[in-house]
C-alpha cells in the first residue's frame, strides 16, 4: 500500500505540471487576443489646414488612409483639395479662379511619447492637376499638372483608444507649375494642419 502511494506522487504531480501548463497557455492566449499587437492598424483621417497660394489665405482639406506598420511608423495614401476662393492676382481684366486636386503617398514617424501625448514628423510626396475657373463658366479646365512633396511637424494627443487629434505645420513644394502667369513659387508656401484620426 505504501509502495502504491509512493507510485502515485510522481503521477499526481505530472498531472499538476500538465494543468499548470495548459493553464499558463491558456492566459498567454487570453493576453494576446485582449492586447492585439500595435503594427499594422488600419486607420482612416480627416484634416484641413490653411496655406498660401498666389499671396491668397488658401483653406484645403484632406482624406488619408493607411496601416500602422510598426509603433512608430505610419504609412499610407492621401488626396486633397481646396476648399476657398483663390484668386489668380495676374487676370486683372477678368476674375480667374484657382483649385486643384492631389493624390499621393505619406508617411509619418514618431519620434517621441509622453503618455498621451507624442511627436511626430509627417512626409508626403504626390501629384495633381490645377484647375483653372472663369467667373460665371459653370465647367472648370484641367490645364496644369504638377508634383509636390511636403515635410512637417505634428503634436498628437490620444483623445480615446480609438480617436487621435493633431496639430501641426511644415513646407509644402510644388514641382512643374507653369500656367496663367503662375509658377512654383505661387504655390510653395508654409502650412498649418489640423487631423482627426480614426485607428481600427
Amino acid at each position: 500500500m505504501e509502495l502504491d502511494r509512493n507510485i502515485g506522487k510522481p503521477m499526481i504531480n505530472r498531472i499538476i505540471f500538465f494543468f499548470l501548463i495548459c493553464g499558463l497557455c491558456f492566459q498567454t492566449q487570453a493576453t494576446e487576443k485582449d492586447s492585439p499587437s500595435e503594427s499594422l492598424k488600419a486607420f482612416i483621417g480627416l484634416s484641413g489646414g490653411n496655406s498660401m497660394i498666389a499671396r491668397d489665405g488658401t483653406l484645403w482639406m484632406s482624406i488619408k488612409g493607411g496601416v500602422r506598420v510598426h509603433p512608430r511608423i505610419q504609412t499610407g495614401l492621401f488626396v486633397s483639395t481646396i476648399v476657398s476662393d483663390v484668386k489668380n492676382p495676374y487676370k486683372k481684366a477678368t476674375s480667374q479662379y484657382i483649385d486643384y486636386n492631389v493624390l499621393g503617398a505619406f508617411a509619418e514617424f514618431r519620434l517621441l511619447e509622453m503618455n498621451l501625448f507624442s511627436l511626430s514628423i509627417p512626409f508626403s510626396v504626390g501629384g495633381g492637376l490645377i484647375n483653372i475657373m472663369e467667373q460665371n463658366v459653370e465647367h472648370s479646365s484641367a490645364e496644369d499638372g504638377f508634383f509636390m512633396g511636403e515635410a512637417g511637424l505634428s503634436f498628437n494627443y490620444q483623445l480615446t483608444r480609438v480617436l487621435n487629434v493633431s496639430i501641426g505645420g511644415g513646407y509644402r513644394l510644388f514641382l512643374h507649375v507653369d500656367n496663367n502667369k503662375l509658377d512654383n513659387n505661387d504655390f510653395n508656401s508654409l502650412y498649418g494642419e489640423l487631423t482627426f484620426r480614426w485607428t481600427e
